[in-house]
Parts: C-alpha cells; sequence; structure tokens
C-alpha cells in the first residue's frame, strides 16, 4: 500500500512540474502591458505586450489600442493599432496571397496610395511566433489626411490575423516602434 501511495505522489509531482514548465508565457517587462488571451480575453487566440502608453479601448474579438499623438489638441489625433482574425475561403492561402487580393480594398479606401516597403517574416527568429507573416508599410490620404499604415499579415490553420497600425504621417515618429513592440512578443494559445 505505501509502494502505491509513494508512487501515485511521484505521479503527481511529475505532472506539477511539467506544468510548471510552460514557456508560452509572455514575460512582460517594464513599460509594458499584457492584451489577449493571457490577459482573459477568451475571445481570441492570442496575447501580446504593447506598451503602457497606448489605451486598451477595445477588448472582444477585435483588440484596439489607441495612443493619443498631440494631447494639447482641441481634438484626439489617435494613432491605433487593431488586431483582428476571421477565417478564410482558402485554407491554404499564404499571407502574400492574401494581400495580393487585400491591396486592392486598400487602394480602394485610400487616396494617394503607396507601397512603401515589404517585409517578410519566414525565417526562424523572425517569424509572427511560429508563422511565417508578411509586413506591408504604405501611405494613403483619407479626407486630406494622411496616414502612415504597418500591417503584418499571417495566414495559420484557415484563418488570417492582421495586426495593423494606422497613423496621421505627421505623428508617425511619436509611435516608431509601437507595432514591433506588439509583434515582438505576440503568442498563439
Amino acid at each position: 500500500m505505501k509502494r502505491f501511495i509513494l508512487i501515485v505522489l511521484a505521479c503527481i509531482l511529475a505532472l506539477s512540474l511539467v506544468s510548471c514548465g510552460n514557456n508560452d508565457e509572455i514575460d512582460v517587462g517594464e513599460g509594458l502591458k499584457l492584451a489577449g488571451n493571457q490577459a482573459g480575453n477568451k475571445a481570441v487566440e492570442y496575447s501580446f505586450t504593447y506598451p503602457e502608453e497606448w489605451e486598451l479601448c477595445r477588448n472582444d474579438g477585435v483588440i484596439e489600442l489607441q495612443f493619443d499623438c498631440d494631447d494639447s489638441a482641441m481634438t484626439a489625433k489617435y494613432a491605433t493599432i487593431a488586431i483582428l482574425s476571421f477565417d478564410l475561403a482558402d485554407a491554404t492561402q499564404s499571407a502574400k496571397g492574401y494581400w495580393e487580393g487585400y491591396e486592392k480594398d486598400v487602394q480602394g479606401i485610400y487616396s494617394d496610395y503607396k507601397l512603401l516597403d515589404t517585409e517578410e517574416y519566414n525565417e526562424d527568429g523572425k517569424k509572427l511566433d511560429d508563422s511565417p507573416a508578411l509586413k506591408q508599410k504604405y501611405v494613403g490620404t483619407i479626407n486630406g489626411v494622411e496616414y502612415l499604415n504597418e500591417q503584418v499579415i499571417c495566414c495559420r490553420y484557415g484563418s488570417v490575423y492582421l495586426i495593423t497600425l494606422s497613423v496621421p504621417n505627421e505623428f508617425a515618429d511619436k509611435v516608431n516602434g509601437a507595432i514591433d513592440t506588439v509583434i515582438k512578443n505576440f503568442k498563439f494559445a
């Protein structure tokens, strides 16, 4: 009987040690906040950190962060980072293939649209968590205001994940690196 109890206790100890060794938790560093699944939002299947100066303003199936670029102005001038996902019609579609179709929609939204840069995240150490992705940087005008956009597209298991920074171009320097903070610690659940 003692031997059976010792075996059960050893199994419980081994299981508890395995569950404590979860490497998928995000280390929230100084000056950062946690959002997503690990922060209690069960409507999404990812987590990430973001700069503490940003405000979480939507936290349902879409997560949206805002940063007031000019708090001295009479009206707020926000930069936003939105993270959303949805199912793809073609579960085998790549991020590059998704962008080829989606770029036409972007061109319809912005006048004076111009693609500035494309960066592929497909090498070890440079992916969105464990998945290849594509980062597009573009500018365009809406209602006389030129916006800088940085968008990361990741197609994974039949879903597309879009991480989009949008900022009035005149304030781009104030949010430089914010989307990189989100991407660096982005983890799928």
